[in-house]
């Protein structure tokens, strides 16, 4: 592992890491500081100290180790591999990013597109830094390998952010607290992610890149995280890519909704002091561990957040581009949220599966009336409304209707709301190679496009799958590289045309990806049926 010495013209001089001769790597750059528990962050206009080393990955928010993210692949590093240390987590200290950048960028008057990755994690967990296997995951030296290769450099930047109840706890009581310091209200993570952004605008060119070409990408909460960041007035990127989430999936909720949350964390840590003084004084490790079984979600902050569906949110500029989409076995994600665990009777298990199917619904943007999409004629066009008092006996079914209602339906909702910019549609169809998670191995299954597009565990899989992968890596990588640069050559969506429901592209093993006419070419007409009757039911 090379030092690579860099003076930014700002900023003062790091220590970074060199990938061969073209790459150049810093981590861990703090972006913005946490005065104290509850408060929005404050940008960091200045390294902490000089020399700054960025060799390492900074430390993450502190979460749960209740999630751990899935052990997708096993092996040795690679010959070229950069053996890093395991992020440590520390509240403080967490808000800073990872920067990838050809090497050409920072020695040359070039200005490169940038794009900006938010790691998803269900707003839980997660880390721009989060390793399988001793190798970091979002580690995007081969993407930006790849921009070289095609003659399209781009920078890419991955951020860490506040989450669980550090990011996105709310209440009467902390909606003063922030009042007090003449701060936004709540939505702290999001905040961070805006703070980053900022950054971003401030100090990349720098480093080479172009302040005015950015472009925001990420998956499941991450990707609902870009979403919302387009509804902040005041935007720092030009497009967004949104894969396996939008702020549909997880919507943001009213304060009364966040206040049952709050209060169950109040009643935990009993005490003198107020509430807020009595969570401020919790250690980090105890907060985000002893109270389970809570969904986080963004709150309705009545200034930048306006509401939980498309109809109350409207963006404050001209919206940005959207490259938006899902992946066809997206129910390997809600097969596992369902699953009731195997120590509860048949009665129980019912009851489980009954209020975490509810749970989902509620937090769901497609309609203001989530109760809508559990009536007779829903449950009927999927064959499940028999077994609504007992989903175990038709597990896989619901499951799939779950899926289909947070992650296949709602980018089409989008997209046909999506009139002020081009938006194009994506179906991502190529599999798994990874038998790590075996219920998404060979299928293609939720958000599984990002592992592919940053490709860091590629060299591990089997050679009978290795050419189905690196067929699908390039043609993904070059999708999300051409649009970075303001240069895909696809047909936006028919945002005017209800019924038609396209163009869409796949993107599959091998490479082989086409266009498609409308989704219904894609999935079939029973599906398209479905799905249809479902927007009917997400405009009311």
């Amino acid at each position: 592992m090379a030092s690579e010495v860099f003076v930014h013209p700002a900023l003062g001089t790091l220590v970074g890491i060199s990938r061969g001769d073209d790459i150049v790597q810093f981590r861990g750059i703090p972006y913005a500081e946490v005065p104290a528990r509850f408060r929005q962050s404050i940008l960091r206009p200045r390294l902490p100290k000089e020399p700054f080393d960025a060799r390492q990955p900074g430390p993450s928010c502190p979460q749960t180790t209740t999630l751990p993210f899935p052990q997708y692949w096993t092996g040795p590093l690679p010959p070229d591999g950069v053996k890093l240390d395991r992020p440590k987590t520390d509240e403080f200290n967490c808000l800073n990013l990872n920067l990838t950048i050809p090497r050409a960028g920072i020695i040359g008057t070039q200005k490169l597109p940038v794009l900006v990755y938010i790691h998803g994690g269900g707003f839980m967990v997660g880390s721009c830094s989060a390793q399988i296997a001793g190798r970091e995951v979002w580690d995007a030296t081969d993407l930006v390998r790849r921009s070289l290769t095609t003659g399209k450099p781009i920078i890419v930047v991955s951020i860490n952010y506040r989450h669980g109840p550090l990011g996105f706890l709310a209440s009467n009581e902390l909606t003063e607290f922030n009042r007090q310091h003449g701060e936004a209200v709540g939505n702290y993570g999001l905040h961070d992610q805006r703070q980053a952004l900022e950054w971003v605008s401030r100090f990349i060119t720098g480093f080479g890149g172009d302040a005015d070409n950015v472009t925001i990408d990420g998956g499941s909460a991450g990707a609902v995280s870009c979403h919302f960041q387009t509804f902040f007035p005041h935007r720092k990127f030009k497009r967004a890519m949104l894969f396996s989430g939008t702020c549909l999936a997880l919507a943001a909720m009213r304060l009364e909704w966040h206040q049952k949350i709050f209060n169950t964390f109040a009643q935990r840590f009993p005490g003198a002091g107020s509430p807020v003084e009595r969570l401020q004084k919790v250690s980090p490790d105890v907060l985000t561990h002893d109270v389970v079984g809570v969904w986080y979600t963004p709150l309705i902050d009545g200034e930048w957040i306006a509401g939980r569906t498309l109809a109350e949110l409207k963006s404050i500029e001209v919206p940005p581009e959207f490259l938006i989409g899902s992946c066809s076995f997206e129910q390997d994600l809600t097969l596992s949220i369902l699953r009731p665990p195997p120590i509860l009777s048949p009665t129980d298990a019912d009851k489980f599966m009954r209020t975490t199917i509810i749970s989902i619904l509620s937090t769901l943007g497609l309609t203001t009336y989530p109760d809508t999409l559990l009536s007779q004629k829903v449950l009927e066009l999927y064959s499940i409304a028999e077994s609504e008092s007992s989903p175990t006996k038709q597990f896989a079914a619901w499951a799939q209707f779950v899926a289909e209602l947070v992650f296949r339906i709602p980018p089409y909702h989008v997209a046909l709301n999506h009139t002020g910019s081009k938006t194009y549609v994506y179906e991502f169809q190529a599999t798994s190679p990874f038998p790590g998670w075996d219920l998404g191995f060979g299928k293609a299954g939720h958000a599984v496009n990002e592992l592919l597009q940053f490709n860091a565990g590629g060299d591990l899989v089997e050679q009978k799958h290795q050419a189905a992968l690196s067929g699908a890596v390039q043609e993904l990588q070059d999708v999300v590289v051409n649009f970075c640069q303001g240069q895909l050559r696809w047909e936006p969506f028919d945002t005017y045309n209800k019924e038609r429901l396209g163009p869409v592209y796949t993107l599959t093993n091998y490479g082989r990806g086409r266009k498609y006419g409308s989704i219904g070419d894609v999935v079939g007409l029973d599906v398209l049926g479905r799905w249809k009757a479902i927007l009917e039911v997400s405009e009311r």
